[in-house]
Order: structure tokens, then C-alpha cells, then sequence
């Protein structure tokens, strides 16, 4: 593995970390996508407000959910979801459980 790929690796793990630690601060474990992807933005984290593929990995490992079904997380910037840590993703962030995917 280059240098490239490992420091894109680390990258993508902070930043999924960011949006944990972002869900743990708002009201009742909610915040809007687009208050996040703003946050990461005013953080340098990341350059366009595109947090799609990073939302995707954690609805899909379980640790977040849309309040509205409607909402994919390719879709969720577009339509100012409202993102929720779930049970998993409080577990997560508590240090209940680890993924490596994740930098909390």
C-alpha cells in the first residue's frame, strides 16, 4: 500500500470519526447533513460538501440513521436530512465497541 493510499485511509477514518463525534454533540444525538458537511468544511476536512460515501458506511455498518425514510445518504445533503446516531453508533462513540473504519 503507497503512502497516498494509507494517508486517504486515515483520512476517511477521521472524518467518519468527526461525523460521530459531530451526531454526540447535537440534540438528542441528531444534527442536520448540512450542518456537518459544514462543520468538516470550516474544519478543512474536507474540500466539498459531498459527505455522501461517508454517511453510506455508517448507515451501512448501522451507526447512523435518516429520520426520514426517504433519505439515502447520497441523497441526504440535497433534501438537509436530519442524521441520528443509533444505538450502535452511541456505542461507538462511548468506546463500547471499536471499528477500524472509524477514528473516534
Amino acid at each position: 500500500m503507497t503512502e497516498t493510499e494509507q494517508a486517504e485511509i486515515s483520512q476517511n477514518k477521521a472524518i467518519r470519526g468527526y461525523i460521530i463525534r459531530c451526531l454526540v454533540k447535537g440534540y438528542n444525538n441528531t444534527a442536520l447533513a448540512r450542518q456537518v458537511s459544514n462543520s468538516m468544511m470550516a474544519a478543512e476536512l474536507i474540500i466539498s460538501p459531498d459527505i455522501s460515501k461517508y454517511l453510506n458506511y455508517l448507515e451501512g455498518a448501522g451507526y447512523i440513521e435518516f429520520t426520514d425514510k426517504k433519505v439515502t445518504a447520497y441523497t441526504a445533503y440535497a433534501n438537509d436530512a436530519v442524521i441520528r446516531l443509533t444505538k450502535a453508533g452511541i456505542d461507538l462513540a462511548e468506546g463500547t465497541v471499536e471499528d477500524l473504519g472509524v477514528g473516534v
